[in-house]
Formats: C-alpha cells, sequence, structure tokens
C-alpha cells in the first residue's frame, strides 16, 4: 500500500471552488452548496488496497481537530461526495477522506468482486486517513464521523454496526438496507420492471382494471403514490440498471444475469422479470455476509425521503428504523422522514414537481450529531419532516439560500 504520509500536494482552496466540480458529483445535488470562503490546505489521491482514494487536510490553523469519513453513494468514484458533503465539512474545519468502494462503474458485474469490499475498503481508508491526520497534524483527531448517501449510506451504518471502535458517529441519507428475510433491491425492482408497462398502458391493450391492480402492485413494492410522475424517469435510468447489476452480482446463477448489459431492455424489460420469491434461499446466502445487523453502538442520524423512487423508504429507512429497535438499540438512532423528498436531487433541476430536496436535512443532521456526541444536546426525535425550517431552525447551512 502507498505511504499516504508523502504524496500530498499544496491546494489554495480545498472546495470544488478551488480544485472544480467532478462531473461524478454534480448531477447529485439541484444546487450547489455555498462557499463562503477558501479552504487551503493539502491533498492526496492514489489508492488504497483497491480503491481509489481522495484525502483532503486544511491547514493547521483551519482545522477543527476533526475528520469525516465521506462514504459514496452508487458505483461512483471518490470524488462524488464533494458537493454533497465535502465542500460543506471543509468549511466547517474537518480533514476528510473518501474512497470508490474499490467497485467503482460496473466492476461488480464480475461476480467475483463483492459488495463485501465495501466495508474492507472503508476500514483500510479510515485507518490510512487517521495516519494522514496524526502524521500532518501531529495529533490524533479529537472525533471521527462517517456519513454518506444512498449505497455510502449502507457503508455508514454497517461501519457503524462492525467498527463501532474507529468512530463518534455517523450520518446517513438514503441508505441501501440489505437484509437475508425482508425487502430489498432484488425484490422490488423486479416488480417494478413488471408492473409499470402494464399501469402506462405500453401495449395499449391492457383494461382500467389491470393498470389499477398493476398500479397497486407498485404501491405494495414501496412507492409513493404522489410520487408517480417521476416513476417513467426512474424506470429508464435506475430501476433497470440496479436491477441487472446487483443481480449479476447477488445470483450470477439466474441465466439472464448472466446476459451483457442491453439498451433494449428499456422498451421490453421482460427478460429481466426475475423469479425472486423462487430465489430467496439463494439470495439470502449471498445477502447474508454483508446483511446489516442493527446492533448500534454509536450514534447515528438518517434522513431519507418518503417519495424515494430506487431506495424505497418503505423496505429501507423505515425497515431499517424497526430493525435497530428491535436489537435494543433504539436510542443510538434517530430516523427522520423527509415528506416529499426522493433520491437523486440532480433530477429536481429539470422535473422538480412538488418534490423538495433532502440535502439540507442531510446537513442539518450533521449539526445535530456533532451536537450529540460532543454536547450530549439530544437531537430531534425521529419523525416526519415537512420544511427544513421546522427541522433545522436558525441553524445556519450552506446547503440553504440566504436572503
Amino acid at each position: 500500500m502507498a505511504d499516504i504520509t508523502r504524496g500530498f500536494k499544496s491546494v489554495p482552496d480545498l472546495t470544488t471552488q478551488g480544485i472544480g466540480v467532478h462531473p461524478d458529483a454534480d448531477p447529485l445535488v439541484v444546487a450547489r452548496p455555498r462557499v463562503e470562503r477558501p479552504v487551503p490546505g493539502i491533498q492526496w489521491t492514489g489508492m488504497v488496497g483497491r480503491a481509489c482514494a481522495v484525502i483532503r487536510l486544511p491547514r493547521a490553523d483551519k482545522w477543527n481537530g476533526k475528520l469525516m469519513i465521506g462514504a459514496t453513494p452508487a458505483v461512483r468514484s471518490e470524488y462524488s461526495l464533494d458537493l454533497l458533503l465535502s465542500d460543506i465539512v471543509l468549511q466547517h474545519g474537518y480533514a476528510y477522506a473518501a474512497c470508490d468502494k474499490g467497485t467503482p462503474l460496473l466492476t461488480l458485474r464480475n461476480p467475483e468482486r463483492q459488495i463485501t469490499e465495501w466495508p474492507e475498503c472503508y476500514y483500510q481508508l479510515t485507518q490510512e486517513a487517521l495516519k494522514a491526520v496524526q502524521s500532518t497534524y501531529g495529533t490524533k483527531p479529537s472525533r471521527v464521523y462517517i456519513s454518506g448517501v444512498s449505497n455510502g449510506g449502507y457503508v455508514t451504518r454497517v461501519m457503524l454496526e462492525r467498527h463501532p471502535e474507529l468512530f463518534d458517529g455517523g450520518v446517513e441519507w438514503e441508505g441501501v438496507m440489505w437484509s437475508e428475510t425482508g425487502r430489498h433491491l432484488l425484490t422490488y425492482l423486479p416488480v417494478y420492471l413488471e408492473n409499470y408497462p402494464i399501469y402506462c398502458n405500453w401495449r395499449g391493450d391492457r383494461t382500467d382494471s389491470e393498470r389499477h391492480r398493476a398500479f397497486e402492485q407498485l404501491l405494495d413494492a414501496g412507492l409513493h403514490p404522489l410520487s408517480e410522475p417521476h416513476w417513467s424517469q426512474y424506470f429508464m435510468v435506475y430501476w433497470i440498471v440496479s436491477l441487472w447489476l446487483y443481480g449479476r452480482n447477488l445470483d450470477p446463477e439466474w441465466e439472464p444475469f448472466r446476459a451483457e448489459w442491453s439498451n433494449e431492455w428499456l422498451s421490453d424489460p421482460t427478460p429481466l422479470f426475475y423469479p425472486w420469491a423462487e430465489r430467496q434461499s439463494v439470495l439470502a446466502e449471498r445477502i447474508r455476509p454483508i446483511a446489516n445487523s442493527g446492533q448500534l453502538t454509536k450514534p447515528l442520524l438518517s434522513v431519507a425521503g418518503n417519495w424515494d423512487c430506487l431506495v424505497s423508504y418503505q423496505h429501507h429507512a423505515a425497515a431499517y428504523s424497526e430493525l435497530v429497535k428491535s436489537k435494543g438499540c433504539g436510542d443510538f438512532h434517530r430516523m427522520y422522514e423527509i415528506n416529499r423528498g426522493n433520491h437523486v436531487e440532480g433530477f429536481l433541476r429539470t422535473e422538480p414537481g412538488n418534490q423538495q430536496p433532502v440535502h439540507p436535512f442531510y446537513e442539518a443532521a450533521i449539526h445535530y450529531l456533532e451536537e450529540w456526541v460532543e454536547q450530549g444536546s439530544k437531537p430531534p426525535s425521529s419523525g416526519v419532516y415537512d420544511d427544513i425550517r421546522s427541522f433545522a431552525g436558525d441553524i445556519p447551512l450552506f446547503t440553504v439560500k440566504t436572503s
């Protein structure tokens, strides 16, 4: 492994105003957080184990003494959180580190590469970031937090479950949940693929009763009825490719998953009508090593939109909250259900509808985590929140426009 205590480069501004916005970061936000001041420091990029990583350390007089580990979404790069998280925490003085989980882009289509690598990559990243902090500042960080989005939300949860000794707490947004017995991506995405074309009457011969029955199936599989205007976008961009990629990785014995990606599936998803109920025993065996335990001993704040059209609130956020409670760990967890929040905020630029951004709630949750850990102040209660001011009050947020 590379010696990351060497190879740092001096950077006049570690925020995206200084280093630029990576194309992997820009599509994930509806608006870029304000950058009110440059953050001079040093940056390292390179490999940590199998993962591409970035570590950013503010100049000593700008450092707040803390380290934030950023857990990246989807199968995106180490730069994908630059607008979602890095710009925010750097301005607060954090040291920051992130990696691509070792399986960027379509790496997981190779069944020999596994989601089990993600916690291993983040364990290594955290250790190396701690070494870099010690070497640069001459002291360990006073606090180490972890925070991530979507697949990075899963990483945040699983790292707190399995390696609580490394962290003081975490914040996750729309985290994916994997369960041996509950619903997950491979059990409800097939329902979306089968029923959405019926609901939309793609063939032109569906009866009203058939369309209504398909609509009910979509709701039962986790979609919110008021999010319906956005289903088409998620069908084309996420539902099919997600089922194929994670299905190919977690059930490679099912013959259709062995096929290479085909754009024809976007107009005819029939080949990917996955018989998930029949494959439950196979899935359970493959999911067991990555399943969430709900065993929390450090604080975790979760935010998730209840209109999420990919990582359904019902089967991921709410299910994880119930899992934590069932393990007797509810005192360490808060679940904030954000009304009208969806999954990919970049979509709000062109098709906002009645959706609202979740990004400000995520930023506010980081503030509440700090107060909980560092001052003993209890965060807001779990529940549904309709607008950012009802949740954040007067907390100054880089993700909210100033008047």
